[in-house]
């Protein structure tokens, strides 16, 4: 009998789901609205529709993972707090949605489920240590140890996106409410907040002539093209959140003695404006027993990760 595995990702605008055997190949994908702003009854109606659209014509699934943005339980049962879906805080998703699939359900961080993704079919494969990092709007990350996700004691390790790289008086404000969290120097809205801060302070940039009345509009990808075409500000912008991402990196792998590191989310897609800063600034931050062994790849799933990761939690459980 062929067993199949359903992975839900939740984000804040729509839920991606797939079907898959327990090998990792994907079968179905599909995807619905998420609705943030609907309570719980809806959110697992619309869950429940999903799998039964991706699981037409294959059979009902053994078991359903999903990983959803937002503070868990110790227990990984109940979402305590999302930004994206405050609707669902202290929610019970396992238990009310393994009771209305009629499936084990099992949820977890969806940065911890985009690692385990990596770990199960992407860029992690084969490896047994790894730091999985997403570089968007923010920067989330799971934590690979010995082949396995590190959750740690209370559930929270593997943010990466919150360690201190700046303690000045001026560091920015991180999302979380701290200052100077590499979140708030290497992420994509950290490249938007120096592009406008150097056309208030009146730097020479090709971005002036866009965004001049609408620097609300400029975006991570926009200083991008302008760095590729040699726009000295742009460039400086991007050599900046890569140092600062190169600290971070070098922090994990002196704290931890890892030396691999995969990127995801949006702003990956500029890695190669900023890739040899990143190994460079890197290697210059780490002992010298470690400079030859640093790697840092893309995710090979991209935005399917948390998917995959997903199906892998429920896979893993479920055995």
């Amino acid at each position: 009998m062929t067993h199949h595995i359903l992975g839900i990702d939740v984000g804040g605008t729509m839920i991606k789901g797939g079907l898959f055997t327990e090998q990792g190949r994907l079968i179905a994908k599909d995807s619905v609205a998420t609705n943030p702003e609907e309570g719980p009854e809806k959110f697992g109606n619309a869950v429940e529709a999903l799998s039964k659209k991706l699981t037409a014509g294959h059979g009902n699934a053994d078991a359903m993972g999903i990983g959803i943005a937002g503070v868990l339980d110790n227990e990984r049962t109940t979402l305590v707090e999302s930004p994206n879906l405050p609707a669902l805080n202290n929610f019970a998703v396992q238990s009310v949605l393994s009771d209305q699939l009629g499936i084990p359900v099992l949820i977890e961080n969806d940065a911890n489920v985009a690692a385990l993704g990596e770990l199960w079919a992407g860029s992690g494969k084969g490896l047994e240590n790894f730091l999985m990092f997403t570089l968007g709007t923010g920067i989330g990350s799971g934590l690979i140890l010995n082949g396995a996700l590190w959750t740690g004691e209370t559930g929270k390790a593997g943010e990466f996106g919150h360690i201190i790289v700046d303690t000045g008086p001026d560091a920015p404000l991180c999302g979380c409410g701290k200052r100077g969290c590499i979140e708030a120097h290497g992420s994509g809205t950290a490249i938007v907040r120096m592009a406008r801060e150097a056309l208030d302070s009146g730097k020479n940039t090709a971005l002036r002539a866009q965004f001049a009345d609408t620097p609300g509009d400029i975006t991570p990808e926009a200083v991008y093209h302008e760095a590729v075409k040699g726009d000295e500000v742009c460039k400086e912008i991007y050599k900046t959140a890569t140092c600062y991402l190169a600290v971070a990196l070098s922090n994990i792998n002196n704290l931890l003695d890892i030396h691999d590191f995969i990127i995801g989310g949006g702003v990956s897609k500029a890695f190669d404006l900023f890739e040899a800063d990143l190994y460079d600034e890197t290697r210059k931050r780490i002992f010298s027993v470690s400079r030859d062994k640093v790697r840092i790849t893309l995710s090979a799933l991209g935005n399917d990760a948390g998917m995959y990761g997903a199906a892998y939690l429920a896979h893993r459980q479920s055995n």
